[in-house]
């Protein structure tokens, strides 16, 4: 996955050199003239590390970097500075801005990108604030069930935990699944500005499955920025004791985000072609962006029924990490299930899917052994 790295600076030459230098070496790269615009930047797009000027007119690298650092959205950026100014007070000014590393020019391209690489490398998890456990679920490719893995998997841990399900996927689908009305993306609601997405307006949001007590998020019917995902998760870990993210399927920034995020991130896959290949970019992706590799679950789901031990061997050398587990198959049940609107793990809890699932759950997440006993 492409790092993106925004460039400030008051020079053009200088942007364009370092911008074309970063290209050259695989980073994509913002660029922006001085500091205002490179706030306005930040509140589209959430790149990985910003390349920060010192001497610049109107608004200097310190008092950039200050902003950036007070801001809650924007404070686990990592910034590193970038100047001639080579004075030991002048780095000292730009640590206490909040700077991770101070670079003094000329300095050789190669040396530069290995400081932003070590940089990068030191901020690549982002860290939660909060104890919430947070269980993204990812699709390799559309179709391959993991909403319903999402639905079902948030249906059982809401007995034990207070949880809430997030609903990123484009199409929404959450609410079929659970029986519930269609609701109006949140970021659709709100202004701009992530400041605007707050406790309150999320909760506002919320919609509860009666039976479970699942609360469901159901964000945007369109692709939501970086930063704007972050700041949803970020205000709904202190709402919940475990937040279940159904991610939809590809790899997009803000997606990214999310599973760098999580404590447990669920691969969803088929044994299709297509299919195990995504599954393999997405793991190196993943681990490029600091994810450790226990963290990472693949879960097949088998919709041909081939035997589990003849299935696990066959995507044992196909896949880059071990598999964890084979859901499936269960076409008829699971349509009767969202025909229903009740996840299978309620309307059919006996069923080898169901069964299946629950054990997922218990490996995520110590259930309560009444975990089915539901109003």
């Amino acid at each position: 996955m492409t790092q993106n790295i925004l460039v400030v600076d008051d020079d053009a030459a200088t942007l364009t050199l370092i911008g074309m230098m970063l290209e050259h070496r695989g980073f994509g790269v913002l660029k922006a003239q001085d500091g205002p615009r490179a706030l306005k930047i930040l509140v589209q797009t959430m790149p990985d590390l910003v390349l920060l000027d010192v001497m610049m007119p109107n608004m200097d690298g310190y008092e950039v970097c200050r902003q950036i650092k007070a801001n809650p959205y924007w404070a686990h950026l990592p910034v590193v500075m970038l100047s001639a100014m080579s004075q030991p007070i002048s780095q000292i000014e730009g640590f206490r801005a909040g700077a991770l590393d101070y670079i003094t020019k000329p300095i050789a391209p190669q040396d530069l990108v290995k400081r932003i690489q070590s940089a990068l490398d030191q901020s690549a998890r982002p860290a939660k604030t909060d104890g919430a456990k947070v269980i993204a679920v990812s699709g390799t490719r559309g179709g391959v069930g993991a909403t319903t893995l999402a639905v079902n998997l948030a249906t059982l841990m809401a007995a034990s935990a207070s949880t809430l399900l997030i609903d990123f996927e484009l199409r929404a689908t959450a609410a079929i699944h659970l029986g519930l009305a269609s609701s109006v993306g949140l970021a659709d609601r709100l202004e701009q500005d992530p400041v605007n997405i707050t406790r309150v307006n999320i909760e506002s949001a919320l919609t509860v499955h009666p039976r479970s007590g699942l609360r469901l998020l159901t964000v945007a019917d369109s692709q939501i920025e970086p930063i704007r995902s972050t700041t949803i998760l970020h205000q709904t870990l202190s709402m919940c004791d475990v937040c279940v993210i159904d991610l939809g399927w590809g790899f997009d920034p803000a997606r990214r985000a999310m599973m760098q995020a999580a404590d447990a991130c669920i691969l969803v896959l088929d044994s299709e072609q297509e299919s195990l290949l995504q599954s393999n970019r997405m793991l190196q992706a993943l681990g490029a962006a600091g994810l450790p590799p226990e963290a990472i679950k693949l879960v097949c789901i088998n919709r041909l029924g081939t035997p589990a031990e003849i299935l696990h061997a066959s995507l044992r050398g196909a896949l880059d990490h071990d598999l964890t587990v084979t859901i499936g198959p269960a076409s008829e049940a699971l349509y009767e299930a969202l025909d229903q609107g009740q996840p299978i793990v309620l309307s059919n809890p006996d069923h080898p899917v169901a069964v299946q699932i629950r054990a997922l759950a218990d490996s995520l997440f110590e259930l309560s052994p009444h975990h089915l006993e539901f109003a």
